[in-house]
């Protein structure tokens, strides 16, 4: 397979950061993570006006312009400290997991998930949400998640192997990814999902950040499907290397209900938690997404 010039050279600069960030010190890594962000928001200025003109539409006059500034600006340097974190998973072990302070609420759901069986994991992006997956799979719970194909097929596979270091598995969301969940979840593995992200075609119409996000039903219709609860989980960072994790009381499905209502009625729920955990923490709130959920879909 030939690759574009473009692709090799994005896959280079990943491959080197990667090594680099793995051969320092974690806040000497943090550091340079740090410096990333400053030069793409104070610099190059990377999506920052849309970030903060979405700050002004969900919080209204809550905020000043200085301080949009600056929740902006932690939510790009955690995205880096993200990044980073995410390199070295791979040096991440159960012994340094159970020191963490988010590990309290990560154990509570896999006491629970030992005694009822199967269960799906939803967190919004927020924190270093990457964490409640991985922090699980550490703890020996067979969990896997969903992800999409990158553009580039270099980055895409240098990816999946840093998903993959923990041996946390990743489904991909093709044609089969509903028949692939379903049968994980009955066989007894446990779903981590992502559901804030607007859907790109019409799906639910669901109260979110003071407007109606157009969201899929996956972690309703899973649940449905496989007869197993949603936990939201809500991930938040303190300072640079310190993490919480809160776990909600679980979402059930309701096999009596109208299932389209019912996927309503369990999204509602789950991202009414995640509208609460944003509105008291903004800055942990991952602003700069290119699908912003409040953004309409485009009409054929």
């Amino acid at each position: 397979m030939k690759y574009r010039t473009k692709h090799i050279i994005e896959y280079v600069l990943l491959r080197g950061l990667l090594s680099l960030v793995n051969i320092l010190p974690l806040r000497l890594a943090l550091a340079l993570g740090w410096l990333i962000g400053k030069l793409f928001f104070h610099v190059l200025r990377y999506r920052r006006d849309k970030a903060e003109s979405r700050l002004k539409q969900v919080f209204g006059d809550r905020f000043t312009a200085q301080e949009r500034k600056r929740i902006a600006w932690i939510s790009l340097r955690n995205i880096c400290f993200n990044a980073v974190e995410a390199a070295r998973f791979g040096k991440l072990t159960p012994e340094q997991m159970r020191r963490m302070p988010l590990y309290n609420s990560i154990e509570q759901v896999h006491n629970d998930y030992k005694q009822n069986g199967p269960l799906i994991v939803a967190t919004a992006h927020m924190g270093n949400w990457d964490l409640a997956g991985v922090a699980s799979k550490l703890d020996g719970m067979p969990i896997f998640s969903i992800a999409r194909r990158q553009k580039n097929p270099l980055t895409d596979e240098l990816l999946n192997q840093m998903r993959n270091a923990t041996g946390m598995e990743v489904v991909l969301n093709d044609s089969a990814v509903l028949k692939n969940v379903v049968r994980r979840l009955k066989a007894g593995e446990v779903l981590a999902i992502l559901p804030d992200v607007r859907s790109a075609t019409e799906a639910l119409s669901i109260d979110f950040l003071g407007g109606k996000a157009n969201l899929g039903a996956g972690a309703a219709l899973f649940a449905q499907m496989a007869s197993c609860p949603i936990y939201p989980v809500v991930l938040t960072r303190r300072g640079w290397t310190v993490h919480d994790c809160q776990v909600f009381a679980p979402i059930f499905p309701n096999p009596s209900a109208d299932k389209k209502e019912d996927w309503q009625r369990m999204m509602q729920a789950l991202v009414s938690i995640f509208d609460a955990e944003i509105h008291a923490r903004p800055e942990q709130y991952f602003w700069f997404n290119k699908r912003w959920v409040l953004d309409p879909i485009k009409k054929s």
